[in-house]
């Protein structure tokens, strides 16, 4: 019974110290029941009627239809116009992690292959986290330049949120590389 105490305060100690440390993580089942958080979050795509990927539509929010290829999606309007291509981390970012979980994303490019917007996908990681680094801006750094630009330039983690928004660079460069 001694031994079981010492290692339930021990437990305590470690739990109470990580909370102090990061306060609330909001993926643990007390915060989750404590906070009114769900004890679970979907990492799965959502799509729309036409079977679209929603972060699809969110990026080129006139698509009517998609192809996909080996390297890419590429998007589509109603006149089967090249919108542009949708360029998915995962896998190649499989096991890059922030501060709770992966991050993969999903790349927009212009129908020249230039970078239109980045997309954080469904994940795990911390919402506060996730949050500091939309607030800063993080995910439009890459706006404006070509693959290959892109994959050159070197940003600067966002103070507070560091380990989401340096996995967020590492998947974005998964993402590109397979290209």
């Amino acid at each position: 019974m001694k031994k079981s105490l010492i290692l339930a305060v021990a437990a305590l100690l470690v739990c109470g110290t990580a909370a102090a440390q990061h306060g609330n993580c909001g993926n643990c089942p007390h915060h989750a029941k404590h906070h009114g958080k769900a004890a679970q979050r979907s990492t799965e795509l959502q799509y729309n009627a036409d079977g679209i990927e929603l972060t699809i539509v969110r990026a080129f929010p006139t698509v009517k239809s998609v192809k996909k290829t080996d390297k890419w999606t590429e998007v589509y309007d109603s006149n089967k116009k090249l919108l542009g291509y949708a360029v998915y981390s995962k896998p190649a970012s499989d096991g890059i992690k922030g501060y709770a979980g992966e991050t993969p994303l999903l790349v927009a490019l212009t129908p020249k292959k230039v970078i239109a917007g980045v997309y954080l996908l469904p994940n795990l990681e911390t919402p506060k986290f996730e949050q500091r680094v939309a607030e800063a801006g993080f995910y439009s750094n890459w706006n404006g330049l070509t693959v290959k630009k892109a994959l050159k330039k070197e940003v600067d983690a966002v103070s507070g949120a560091t380990m989401t928004s340096t996995s967020v660079a590492k998947s974005f460069r998964a993402a590109l590389e397979k290209l």
